[in-house]
């Protein structure tokens, strides 16, 4: 019997934490596919151990026999809105992993997330003295402030001068990226998804904003340094991860984060269609992700490494 799996949304980090339930499917020798919701998951499929293969899915057409498992098809998904009060007063609090759990469990898959299989890689030995910077987001109001990146610098430059910091993320779709490469930071360019993927599995640790190649670190096991914002529940429970909480966003922000009709079964999951997105208007020390200070994070990395 062939399975088919959709991961509980369109972004990387989406595919990344459903990861678990694809590969439970693997071990129990099941032929198993995987469809890609959008351009950002696309190519993956060759770095999971076991797959048969990935296509997208909107090209997908069941045959007789095959399952088809579609995580965002859940009544978790389809009845509700995650960070609801409603949501929440019957289900707890928010939390990605506990909700992507839940749904597995109702397919009979019981997944683990404290025993994470990395994806298939490459080592790049030039990387291993290496601390990755990703600061960029689909999601504007994740971002970390500038200083915040260049105070974090100088401390690890000051205590540890043998290690290299580099950038990783798409330059052309991130403000911040572009800021940083302006500010002096050495931007590692990665020409695809799998390339992306052996740069993280090779570096000695990495600081990243919640976004896609943050979770790829949780997954390959390499010491992660996160910052969430409070609206957004995909903290990871790996204890490689250490997860930084930025303070509510203060009225003077004005950003909506009043949830848009369609988030609850959205087939195409964007960030404009949950949250209203732009750049914060505040400066560092007053916006929410400036709560989250470079000392407190490199206090963190020098405890852990």
């Amino acid at each position: 019997m062939r399975t088919f799996v959709s991961a509980i949304g369109s972004g990387l980090g989406d595919l990344l934490i459903s990861l678990p339930v694809i590969q439970k499917l693997i071990e129990s020798e099941r032929e198993v596919y995987l469809l890609t919701r959008s351009h950002r998951q696309s190519g993956i499929g060759k770095r999971i151990k076991g797959l048969k293969g990935e296509l997208p899915e909107k090209e997908f057409q069941a045959a007789k026999g095959d399952r088809y498992i579609n995580l965002r098809a859940h009544p978790l998904q389809t009845d509700h809105i995650w960070g609801s009060k409603e949501f929440e007063s019957f289900f707890g609090p928010s939390n990605i992993e506990k909700i992507i759990k839940a749904i597995a469990a109702d397919e009979g898959i019981e997944i683990d997330y404290s025993q994470l299989e990395p994806l298939e890689h490459n080592l790049i030995p030039d990387l291993k003295n290496s601390i990755a910077f990703v600061p960029g987001s689909d999601g504007f109001y994740k971002h970390w402030p500038d200083e915040r990146w260049l105070k974090l610098a100088q401390l690890l430059g000051k205590s540890y001068p043998e290690l290299k910091i580099v950038l990783l993320g798409k330059a052309n779709e991130s403000p911040s990226v572009q800021r940083l490469i302006a500010l002096g930071f050495e931007w590692l360019k990665t020409k695809d998804l799998a390339a992306a993927i052996d740069a993280i599995s090779s570096c000695r640790a990495v600081v990243s904003v919640d976004t896609g190649l943050m979770h790829a670190a949780v997954q390959q096991g390499i010491p992660t340094y996160t910052f969430i914002h409070p609206q957004n529940f995909h903290q990871r429970s790996a204890k490689h991860c250490f997860n930084f909480f930025a303070r509510n966003c203060p009225e003077s922000c004005r950003r909506d984060f009043s949830l848009k009709d369609g988030f609850r079964a959205a087939s195409e999951l964007s960030v404009d269609l949950k949250f209203e997105d732009r750049e914060c208007i505040l400066s560092a020390n007053e916006n929410c992700m400036g709560s989250i200070t470079a000392e407190s994070v490199f206090e963190k990395m020098k405890s852990t490494q």
